[in-house]
């Protein structure tokens, strides 16, 4: 794809399915020190070193304007806090404790039943 014709939903599409927690959390990283620093997150990558972010990525999100850029730092921290809340209710469902019903069992006879 062009870098040209790159947009945020294009960039946003390719992260989500290929990207795991630390890379989506590291692009957005780079791109708000990129936003509040007034570089270009190829500069911040570099100066930071985050390797596992794919360069063709980098090159995309530097081709954005600064509203598409702050837009697509939203989406990563909505996906990312997406992910949280669906973890965090997984967790909880795994910690219910399941109603098993439990047999009556004939008690042995006690001696000071005699």
């Amino acid at each position: 794809m062009n870098v040209t014709e790159i947009n945020r939903l294009d960039i946003l599409a390719h992260i989500m399915g290929s990207f795991n927690r630390a890379q989506n959390t590291g692009l957005n990283c780079l791109i708000f020190l990129a936003l509040r620093e007034q570089t270009t997150i190829a500069y911040q990558k570099k100066e930071w070193g985050f390797e596992d972010i794919p360069q063709q990525i980098i090159v995309w999100c530097d081709s954005l304007e600064e509203n598409d850029l702050i837009e697509l730092g939203a989406d990563i921290a909505a996906g990312l806090l997406e992910e949280l809340v669906t973890d965090s209710r997984d967790a909880q469902k795994a910690k219910r404790p399941t109603v098993q019903g439990i047999e009556p069992q004939k008690q042995p006879t006690l001696l000071s039943d005699y």
